[in-house]
């Protein structure tokens, strides 16, 4: 199943999911890079980035090549987020309030000093941990009075580490959320 819907899909690029397997098929695309999938999409049907590789990564999946969750580079990566109410400064501030007293997430230690940075836009904290994974808070303004906080952890090793960090990020993202 595709995370993204067929009516979407179609929305998108004025094509079904079934079509575009069907032409990754017939070009033999299961041959090619995973960037060399999205560039064809791109110089042959004129398909924008994100859908490029939306269409690349669902082909993937398809043909055995990548199971849900996992990059092209082989490894897995966990996400979750949570709507808050607030300003993006507000969250990142109490963010960091909410994790000074911490050095590890789920029972994992940290393997180095969290990093803060921003932009006009976002707001990021980011810690590697001592299994390897790197966690990237991800903090924007999603409206007025609204705030979208995302958590995305890299570099996990399988599919059910990637179940098991979902399931943490969604009790702490709740946890904090009543936190606030």
């Amino acid at each position: 199943m595709s995370i993204v819907s067929e009516e979407s899909i179609k929305k998108a690029t004025g094509k079904t999911w079934s079509y575009w397997f069907d032409y990754l098929d017939r070009i033999n695309a299961g041959q090619f890079s995973h960037k060399e999938i999205a560039d064809k999409l791109h110089e042959l049907d004129g398909v924008t980035g994100w859908w490029a590789q939306t269409i690349t990564v669902e082909y993937e999946r398809k043909i055995g090549r990548r199971e849900v969750g996992q990059t092209c580079e082989g490894d897995f990566q966990a996400s979750a987020s949570k709507t808050l109410p607030g300003t993006m400064d507000h969250v990142f501030f109490l963010w960091q309030e909410f994790v000074r007293d911490m050095d590890r997430f789920n029972h994992v230690a940290y393997d180095s000093v969290p990093q803060l940075s921003e932009t006009q836009k976002w707001r990021y904290w980011r810690v590697n941990l001592k299994d390897g994974s790197r966690v990237s808070i991800i903090i924007n303004q999603k409206s007025e009075g609204k705030v979208l906080l995302a958590v995305n952890q890299e570099k996990l090793t399988d599919a059910k580490a990637v179940e098991d960090w979902k399931a943490y990020w969604k009790t702490q993202l709740q946890e904090f959320h009543r936190w606030i």
